[in-house]
């Protein structure tokens, strides 16, 4: 006796009803890493497991190669314990902008006011204490609202209206450069708030306060990006935004939130800024954009391949400046900072197309 159902309305009606579902399978990451499974050739477990492994932790493996040999080439000025605490102290601004600037790139977008909301909430942090006369904590408070109102007007562009990323938040970033140069006549301000700088240069066990709140803001969206609901979320928007909108996602306000919460996390960088420098310099923020980027593209390249990372992100920015300094340290001209940078995203850039590539085979 045959187990085959027998052909009727009643199947015909539930294999209707399953089709959607099959349909979408494929555009979410599970579905296709369950095809990539089932399509898989059976691979050595060892031989398996070690290329996973290089493939995982390439980035990482190549910093601990940068400082075993600038260590070995430079005993005396690489291979120091000040050198280190200088690596580490010297970029937590650049880590904790970078780490913000994940956020709408996990969505599928790109915010390229990152730079001149830094900035220009350096430049405002001395403005509002100089000249306006405001109290710190109303200082930090109006600053970083000045943050989320470029988040929301980046939000309003690009979501809303749907203007392309690079044109909406480089619009943006042309208003808020206009804003600083007003604000500050295009000149250094040294009015930022004393207090402020105690606190920012404040040494705990011998690196700087920015060092903690970058650490801290990376476990933060680790935790949110592995462990929440609204982590998972985000990821399936930049998957696709269709596919996400036919599980029920509500794609249009996480993509909004991660603007936003981008522009809150760069005015906080600003204020840290004003505070490592005591000063506010008006042309300090697009240095910063190239770097940043750099560092969430060839973080997505480690810990999580193929996904903008918190961890990722963090071990890519001290790749890169491990590198510069033991460059510099050797002798090499100061424009090898750009050159490396730039350099390191194109090489980022690449091996994510390579492996969203693999993924989609």
């Amino acid at each position: 006796m045959s187990s085959r159902p027998k052909d009727g309305p009643g199947n015909d009606d539930m294999a209707e009803q399953e089709a959607p579902k099959a349909a979408l399978l494929p555009s979410l990451p599970l579905g296709r890493d369950m095809i990539a499974r089932d399509e898989a050739p059976a691979i050595h477990p060892q031989h398996g497991f070690a290329r996973a492994a290089l493939y995982r932790y390439a980035v990482v493996i190549t910093l601990l190669i940068f400082i075993v040999g600038f260590s070995l080439l430079q005993p005396r000025t690489f291979f120091t314990l000040g050198n280190f605490r200088t690596i580490v102290s010297s970029q937590a601004v650049l880590m904790i902008l970078s780490l913000g600037l994940t956020l709408p790139l996990t969505t599928g977008e790109f915010d390229l006011s990152i730079g001149s909301m830094l900035g220009c909430a350096a430049v405002l942090t001395a403005f509002f204490a100089g000249k306006m006369h405001f109290p710190l904590p109303v200082v930090i408070l109006t600053t970083v609202l000045v943050g989320v109102l470029a988040g929301a007007l980046n939000a309003f562009f690009v979501v809303r209206v749907g203007i392309n990323a690079f044109i909406g938040t480089l619009g943006v970033s042309t208003m808020l450069t206009g804003l600083t140069l007003a604000v500050s006549d295009g000149q250094i301000l040294n009015t930022v708030p004393q207090p402020l700088v105690d606190f920012v240069q404040r040494q705990i066990f011998g690196l700087a306060v920015p060092v903690y709140v970058g650490f801290a803001l990376a476990i933060v969206l680790w935790r949110l990006y592995e462990h929440t609901p609204v982590g998972r979320h985000l990821f399936f928007v930049g998957e696709g935004r269709e596919a996400a909108r036919l599980v029920g996602l509500k794609v249009d306000r996480l993509r909004m939130g991660a603007f936003v919460a981008s522009g809150a996390i760069s005015s906080v960088a600003g204020v840290f800024t004003a505070g490592q420098l005591g000063a506010a310099d008006p042309s300090v923020g697009p240095n910063f954009l190239l770097p940043a980027y750099a560092a969430a593209f060839l973080g997505a390249t480690t810990i999580k391949p193929g996904r903008f990372n918190a961890w990722g992100t963090v071990v890519a920015l001290y790749l890169l400046v491990t590198g510069v300094t033991g460059l510099e340290l050797l002798g090499a001209s100061s424009w090898v900072q750009e050159m490396f940078n730039g350099a390191a995203l194109l090489i980022a850039v690449t091996f994510a197309r390579f492996v969203a590539r693999e993924q989609a085979a």
